[in-house]
Order: structure tokens, then sequence, then C-alpha cells
């Protein structure tokens, strides 16, 4: 019996990938285990957004290279997602007494029988990384919180950002069949979930026979009695008033909606190749505060070469106008390949570092202000786990995405409650079970 530990790096895919390839393990009757000195098989999921996360990867192959040459562990490695479609061939050869299998962004449903082909030790140097015929797998409830799911209904980019890896290392865009996407998550809810997250680059370029995103996303909230509807990530160019027309007509759908900005300058914009402008883009905010109740969520990206520190401040301006509820925001990162990073002049590190600082500091006050404007709010949340700092204190979310801490017992978790807010608490809320 083959026994496998496994481990995933980046972002919400990459997640939704893996809880789906840890159920198509235990159907082929293998084990997972706790500790990857006590597996057969160890299944890295990577990530190559950027060149941290590729470092922090490759030094886990250092750890099982380590664990076969010190400790006499004979444990192999499958490598496989971004990183693996980005670095595989070097990746193989450099670890080629640790590394069995590279396997790419493609076709990973057949990852399980490659490694049943790795009951025999002589079976090594396994490579798959074209990109001809893209199958969905399943989506399966999350690892530890069973009652909500990732569920893709699309997989690769066809935007181009210019400092973006993603369309190299996945793919042009692929549409999963509206049909499969229903009922994948109709058997989900019949499985106990309450929450689904719909996946993909850019949601709203979906299209399926004449369906687009708006209506696959009114479809869903209407016919598989899911309780709580959301989805990752817009792209501000293909955002539509029909899409937030549809958010407020369903009690359903959340009431969150995160929407990338990486600069508020229309020439960085155009450098990005993020094909809007800023006026554009606070066009999509306009319609987007009309939900009521609503939050707004952001990416920016600060240091991209050239960028002037007026260029840098009109960003900043940017958030001090829109008021993000969360801003997820980091200095530019080159990837090698990609058109950024052959555009001068690169800004230095110290540069980078300063303009985040500022980005943060100016958020943090903003979120703050956001957070305290909801004292005395009542909503449902969906209560999650408990606190590892209390453990009489449970966290939830709310129908609009906020992060909400309140005493309650642990029997609590994935069950919808009404709560009303009492405080701001740190990046969260303190709530009150009504």
């Amino acid at each position: 019996m083959i026994k496998f530990f496994i481990e995933n790096y980046g972002c919400q895919m990459n997640s939704s990938e893996t809880d789906s390839l840890r159920s198509i393990f235990f159907d082929h009757g293998f084990i997972e285990v706790a500790d990857p000195p006590l597996a057969d098989i160890a299944v890295i999921n990577t990530c190559s957004i950027r060149k941290t996360a590729e470092d922090r990867i490759e030094g886990r192959l250092g750890y099982y290279r380590g664990l076969r040459d010190k400790k006499g562990s004979k444990v192999r490695v499958v490598f496989m997602g971004c990183m693996a479609q980005n670095r595989g061939k070097e990746i193989g050869e450099k670890y080629s007494d640790v590394v069995a299998a590279v396997w790419g962004t493609y076709n990973k449903g057949g990852v399980a029988e490659l490694i049943d082909s790795l009951k025999d030790p002589g079976n090594n140097n396994a490579f798959s990384l074209a990109q001809e015929s893209y199958e969905f797998m399943n989506s399966s409830p999350r690892e530890r919180l069973k009652f909500k799911s990732f569920v893709q209904i699309s997989h690769g980019c066809n935007n181009f950002c210019s400092y973006c890896i993603v369309p190299m290392v996945r793919g042009r865009e692929v549409y999963r069949k509206s049909g499969e996407i229903i009922d994948n998550i109709s058997s989900l809810v019949d499985g106990g979930v309450l929450e689904v997250t719909l996946l993909g680059q850019n949601v709203n370029s979906y299209s399926d026979s004449g369906l687009d995103f708006p209506g696959l996303l009114d479809k869903i909230s209407t016919v598989t009695g899911i309780k709580r509807l959301t989805f990752l990530t817009s792209h501000p160019k293909d955002l539509s008033k029909n899409l937030t027309e549809v958010i407020r007509a369903h009690d359903n759908i959340l009431k969150t909606v995160h929407l990338p900005l990486q600069s508020a300058n229309d020439r960085i914009l155009k450098l990005m190749n993020r094909k809007y402008t800023f006026d554009q883009y606070l066009e999509k905010i306009s319609w987007i505060k009309e939900i009521k109740d609503v939050t707004i969520s952001t990416d920016i990206i600060t240091g991209f070469p050239s960028e002037s520190g007026e260029e840098f401040q009109d960003t900043l301006d940017a958030m001090k106008n829109i008021m993000f509820d969360e801003a997820f925001m980091y200095y530019y990162n080159p990837r090698p390949g990609t058109p950024a990073s052959s555009i001068t002049p690169q800004l230095g590190m110290a540069a980078k570092k300063h303009r985040l600082a500022e980005l943060i500091s100016v958020q943090q006050k903003i979120m703050s202000e956001r957070l305290a404007s909801f004292t005395g709010f009542r909503t449902s949340v969906l209560m999650e786990s408990p606190s590892r700092k209390d453990p009489g204190e449970l966290i939830g979310r709310t129908h609009n995405g906020l992060m909400v801490f309140m005493k309650g017992d642990k029997s609590l978790a994935g069950k919808i409650m009404n709560v009303e807010i009492l405080k701001p608490s740190g990046t969260g809320l303190k709530a009150k079970i009504l």
C-alpha cells in the first residue's frame, strides 16, 4: 500500500487541485501520512509566481535529499505544478536523486497512475510538461474545513500582464462545462458543503455555449442549493455591471469582491499590459459600491520598473480615496522571461521596500477605519474553527467576507449563525452570537 505525504504552495487554485488530488489518492487506496519520513511518495504542488516561493520550494527538495542521505528514508518526490512547468527539467536534473517525476500544470488527475507506476524503485525521471488538453478534476471539500470548497471554473490566462508568469506555466484559458460545474457543486452540497468559491485566473472571461460568468453565477446560486457562494479572481477590464446586479439579486452570494488594481497610474498600467485605465477601474468600483454592505479587496504592486515617485503617489492617493477593506500589497518581483523583467530602469530593493512600507502604513489606517464602521452591524457568519489563541473563541467569516472572533463552543464550527459586531480586533472584528 502506497503511503503519501502532500504539501501545497501558492494560490487557491493550487489548494483546490491539492484537495482534489487527495480525494483521487484515497480512491486509489493510498494512505496519507502526517510526517514526510513515513511516506513512500511526497507530492509537492508548487508555485512560481515569485522567486521567494521558488526558493522555499527548492529548500524543501534539499530537506528530502537530507532525509534520504542522512536518515535512510526511501521517500521519493513527485514535483508538480507551476514551478515544475517553469523549471521542471532543470529541477529534475539537479535533484535526480530525490525527484522521481516532474509533472506540470496539465493532467494532474493522472498523477495517481504515475504514483502507482513508481512502486518499482527503478521507475524514475518521468516527465509530463505538455500543455495539450486540460481536463478538470472534480473539486472536493477543503482538507481542514469540510464545509467549504474551491471549485475551478477555468484554467489558464489570456491576459499576459507583463509581470506575470501564469500564462506561461498554466497556458491559455480553458473553461469547464457549466453542467459539470453545477453537478460538482450540487454533489458537494449533498455532502454537507455550505460555501463554494468559484476559481479562475479571470472568472469574468468565462464562457460556455453563450453562458457568461454572470449567467453562470446566477444559475449556480439558483439551482444547486449552496448556502454561500463567492468567486476569485476578477479582472477589471472584464467585470460587468451585470455581474454586480447578479450579486445584489441573490442573498446566497457573498457581498465581497476582490478587484486587483495593481497601480493607479495610467502609464504604469499600460506598461503592465492591464488593458484598463484608472478611470475605468473607478467606474467598476462605483458599480460594486452599489451592493449593500459590500467589502472590496485588491492587489497592489509597487516598485514596478520605471515607476516614479509621482506615479507611486497616484496609487497611494487612490487607496485613500477608494478605501479598500483589504489589500494584498507586494513590491515588484521580476520573473525571468516576462516582458517587465527587461523594462528599464529596474528600481532598487531599498526603494521598493520603502514604497511597500508606505502602502502598508496607509492601508492599516484605512482598514482600522473600515472595521470600526461595522460596529453594531448584524449579519450571518459561517463558523470555521476554534481560535489558536483562545480555544473558547471561534473564528468565522461574515456574509461580506470579514473575519470575526466570538465566544462559542467548537461544536458550532460548520454552522451559519447570526451575530452582532462589537468592536474591531486586530485585522478582524469581535462579535457576539445572537
